[in-house]
């Protein structure tokens, strides 16, 4: 087994925790690498990838392994680890049970998402958690237009719209009010964020759909976000198209806590 591991080098203690973990899997002669800047070309070599850090730092992880199909185990050494499999004290029974090979996979979907401006594809995007179209700090509601396999769905004008995955669904989306769906369903969840209506829902597609968002009447700034972590503004007329992701992400589970757990917790 080959074994990448991707630390959160900014963390003084997964940078420590790096260091057992290299002096355990030297101890047992499994192969290693430590990656600090990782990158499409050097995660494919790998058998499992470890991540020590937090959710921020596994979707960074997950939306790379995910395109060369190589899972991922989390290991909490954030604030946030809903996604994480297990905390910092539980990583070398954990490992021991990952070793003898007494772990499952689970497939977690992505969606991707194409930002088209006059005419034109300006961008292309993979999401584990989310794509989030906000208006910024100091901006009024901007008016979205939502479709469905190219048929209108709802209006919503509001502070913006999040399009999320299930395993998204309980991160932004349940802040704005978005359903609970299990992680392992195969769907889209349309969610407005402040929507300036009483009537204003939620709206769960299948996974096989494809989800536009359309911009109508912009006159301030508006941001798009990927997961949270990178974005850039659009302009009025810009339209967003979302698809399933053709690979999905592949988590290790170990026997543990569900999903349900996870939740309460």
């Amino acid at each position: 087994m080959n074994i990448g591991i991707i630390p959160h080098t900014g963390k003084p203690v997964a940078m420590d925790l790096t260091e057992e973990l290299v002096n355990f899997l030297d101890k047992r002669g499994v192969g290693y690498k430590v990656v600090t800047s990782p990158s499409l070309d050097n995660v494919s070599e790998f058998d499992i990838v470890i991540v020590l850090g937090g959710d921020g730092t596994l979707l960074n992880a997950a939306r790379l392994t995910s395109q060369v199909q190589v899972p991922v185990f989390g290991v909490n050494v954030g604030h946030l680890g809903f996604l994480t499999e297990v905390e910092t004290e539980g990583l070398f029974p954990a490992m021991e049970k990952l070793l003898a090979g007494e772990y499952s996979l689970e497939e977690r979907m992505l969606i991707t998402a194409s930002v088209n401006r006059s005419g034109e594809e300006i961008g292309r995007y993979v999401a584990l958690n989310d794509f989030v179209i906000t208006r910024g700090t100091f901006a009024r509601i901007i008016d979205l237009s939502i479709f469905v396999d190219e048929q209108h769905v709802t209006d919503y004008s509001a502070d913006g719209v999040i399009v999320s995955t299930p395993t998204g669904s309980t991160a932004y989306s349940l802040s704005a009010g978005g359903p609970i769906i299990e992680p392992l369903l195969e769907c889209v969840c349309i969610t407005p964020i402040c929507a300036h209506s009483l009537a204003a829902r939620s709206v769960v597609t299948s996974a096989e759909a494809e989800v536009s968002v359309h911009l109508n009447g912009v006159s301030e700034e508006v941001m798009f976000t990927i997961d949270g972590q990178h974005g850039f503004p659009l302009k009025t007329g810009d339209h967003v198209t979302i698809n399933k992701a053709a690979k999905p992400a592949a988590f290790v589970k170990l026997s543990g806590r569900g999903f349900f757990q996870v939740l309460h917790s």
